[in-house]
């Protein structure tokens, strides 16, 4: 039981400082999500709206790159989670489904998705309703992250990016 304690505690204080150190980086180099006025080679969703008229959120989810999964216990992670993320992202326009999630990054024992909106209450209870719904059971939770339980023994800590005007997204730390 002991171990089991540490181990979150472990896992609370490395998301805590990832969430601490990552937002200070990003508005750092806040003038990379800045639209430009020089014609570039975005791929857009529509091509009807121009560079401009993008928020940061959408600039930076057309950025970001599918990233290949490698780890074992990842890929597990992702094939339990990405489900739930794309019902709440994904949407359907004229028979089209428009991709709203992309898994962009991993890092050891964590994985980091973006999302094409803005991430408010509402998408991160329907997140966290999905994962109660397939049998994760929430141990502690704040405004911007949570810890639950996935079977046994498998702790994970979901920190949200919510309700920024810059990015849209969560990390997993598992």
């Amino acid at each position: 039981m002991k171990k089991i304690i540490w181990t979150v505690i472990v896992i609370i204080v490395i998301c805590l400082i990832a969430w601490y150190l990552y937002p200070k980086s990003m508005e750092e180099n806040t003038d990379t999500l800045v639209p430009s006025t020089e014609n570039t080679d975005v791929n857009t969703e529509d091509p009807s709206i121009s560079e401009e008229q993008k928020t940061p959120i959408e600039i930076a989810f057309e950025k970001a790159k599918e990233a290949e999964i490698k780890g074992v216990k990842a890929k597990e992670v992702d094939a339990t989670l990405r489900p739930v993320l794309k019902g709440v992202f994904d949407k359907v326009v004229d028979d089209q489904t428009i991709v709203g999630v992309k898994m962009w990054e991993e890092f050891g024992s964590m994985l980091s998705y973006s999302f094409n909106s803005k991430l408010t209450e509402v998408e991160r209870d329907a997140i966290m309703d999905g994962l109660v719904s397939d049998g994760a059971k929430i141990i502690e939770n704040t405004d911007k992250s949570y810890t639950i339980q996935k079977g046994l023994g498998s702790m994970w800590v979901i920190t949200f990016y919510l309700n920024s005007e810059q990015k849209s997204g969560l990390e997993i730390t598992f």
